[in-house]
């Protein structure tokens, strides 16, 4: 699971501060991922249940032949826009 903001409009529109629980909206555009330049299956992209609008939880499955280490970069694009550079996780 990874989480970020910026997803951009969402579908049912979102409501600032409100808090996600029966309608979960999802980002508009398409959600991709790469995890150490792998391009990784994006299961889930849409509000996180029970976090505020604006939060969107991204639940991916790690492809198995990425490399394992403790910083293994990670990109997040909606749309044509990607997550800042200098986001890592640890793979084992």
């Amino acid at each position: 699971m990874l989480f970020a903001t910026g997803e951009g409009q969402t579908n049912p529109a979102g409501v600032d501060g409100k808090i996600a629980v029966d309608v979960l909206p999802k980002p508009r555009l398409a959600v991709t991922a790469l995890i150490g330049g792998v391009s990784a299956p994006v299961l889930y992209a849409g509000a996180a249940p029970g976090l505020v609008a604006g939060l969107v939880q991204v639940n991916v499955r790690v492809p198995s032949n990425v490399t394992s280490g403790n910083a293994v970069p990670v990109l997040l694009r909606v749309g044509s826009l990607e997550s800042p550079a200098g986001v890592t996780m640890a793979v084992r």
